[in-house]
Parts: C-alpha cells; structure tokens; sequence
C-alpha cells in the first residue's frame, strides 16, 4: 500500500509540473514585450468576445530618467493606415517615467493579425537635436524592428527598418521608406537583401 501512494505521489507531481509548463507557455504566448533603450512596447492577447475576433491591448510606458517627446501609438497595415473601432490614443507632448502609460484596446479579424503592425513613435534628444525613434511590432508573430538612423547624421541623413534579433544572429537591414509619421511599417516586399553590416548594440 505504501509503494502505491509513493507512485501516486510521484504521478501527481509530474502531472503538476506539467500542468505548470503548459499554464507558463500559454501566459508567454499571450504577453509580448519589445522595447528600445528607455521604451517598453507590450501586446497583450485578451480573452476574446467575439468568434474569429482577436481582442488585444498595446501599452507604452517609458523607463529611466529620460523624457522623449509627441509619443503616439499607431496601427498599420502594408504601409497605411489600419483603422479600428476604438480610437488611438492622443499623442503626448512629453513622457517620462513618472507618467501613466500609453494604453489601447481594441479588435482585429484573426485573419488580418499577420499583416497589422502597432508603431510606437516618439522624439529623443541627440546632443542639442530632437530626432525620430519608434518601433515596430507585429500583431500576429513575435517581429519587431526599429527604426535606426545613420550612425553619422553630419554624413547621412538616411534611416532604415532593422529588426531586433538576438546578437549571436546576423542582422538584416530592412529597407525604410521615409518618416513613421507618412505611414511606414516594415512590410512584405521591403525586405532588403542581407548586408554584412556590424551587429547594434541594444
């Protein structure tokens, strides 16, 4: 009798293990988070209302002691706007750490998840200049980029889509089309091809 509730032990904990496993994967499926230095971009999947309708929540925060400026969310899809029922935020004039986050819940066909990108956009300050920044995040996989700008703006006044990957990954640049506030996520057909270029540090 012993040995048999000594295995039913062992059996049950496995079981809770697992179940523990599969309850973490389904949480991490469900939350997403990308960031740039100072910006947190999360995509939350909330439980749906409707049949064939992803329900979700896109929220900004900022971190450190940095302010950056007119800080807006946006939806895109193939380079264009993508409109919702619920309206976008209103963009900020400034965001700090000390602010409440940017939040916005909204619904979009299962369907359209892969094509539809929310952006995140704001103005930081370089020495003496304000400068664009944002990201990318795709709403159906777990792609992000970020909009980089030549190293050297005396130089070059170019930027580019590049997304984030580990740093034991090659990067690749993705082509940018001009500024995020024309309409510019980083879609099918602009991928350039790779370029051996040294990989950022993040």
């Amino acid at each position: 009798v012993a040995a048999i509730l000594i295995v039913l032990d062992v059996f049950i904990g496995i079981i809770a293990v697992v179940g523990l496993f599969f309850t973490w994967n389904q949480l991490r499926a469900r939350r997403r988070r990308s960031g740039a230095k100072g910006v947190v971009l999360v995509v939350d999947r909330l439980t749906p209302r409707r049949k064939n309708i992803a329900r979700l929540q896109v929220s900004l925060r900022m971190v450190g002691p940095t302010v950056r400026y007119e800080v807006g969310l946006d939806l895109e899809a193939h380079g264009t706007a993508f409109d919702v029922s619920t309206p976008k935020p209103e963009m900020r004039p400034s965001m700090g750490c000390e602010d409440a986050e940017m939040s916005w819940s909204f619904e979009i066909p299962e369907d359209e998840l892969d094509n539809v990108w929310v952006i995140a956009s704001w103005m930081s300050t370089e020495n003496a200049d304000l400068r664009m920044a944002a990201l990318a995040s795709n709403l159906g996989t777990a792609h992000t980029y970020e909009w980089r700008w030549a190293a050297d703006f005396r130089v070059s006044r170019a930027g580019h889509w590049r997304r984030r990957r580990s740093p034991t990954t090659p990067p690749r640049t993705v082509a940018g089309m001009g500024p995020l506030e024309l309409g510019r996520a980083p879609g099918r057909g602009r991928a350039a091809a790779p370029t051996a270029e040294a990989p950022d540090e993040d």
